[in-house]
């Protein structure tokens, strides 16, 4: 018999964090979403959001073949990987 030793404590606080990252990435695709639909230029987002320019271009590329009436819903996905 193989006992491994489980810390639910451990593994919920785990849980926790991966949760609110993938809440602040959400809201930053938000972000930028609303910033795009303004005219808002990937340097500008940039400063603005206080990221990396690269980071911002990433999603902007991403956003990009959903056009102008883009969802958000599924840009998020689709940079999630789920799409």
């Amino acid at each position: 018999m193989c006992l491994t030793e489980y810390d639910e404590a451990e593994t919920m606080e785990l849980f926790k964090q991966e949760g609110r990252e993938e809440g602040l990435e959400e809201r930053l695709i938000r972000q930028i979403c609303r910033k795009l639909r303004k005219g808002k230029s990937v340097s500008q987002i940039a400063d603005e959001v206080e990221e990396e320019e690269e980071s911002i271009r990433a999603i902007c590329d991403a956003i990009a073949p959903f056009g102008p009436g883009f969802d958000e819903e599924e840009v998020i996905a689709k940079i999630r990987g789920q799409a």
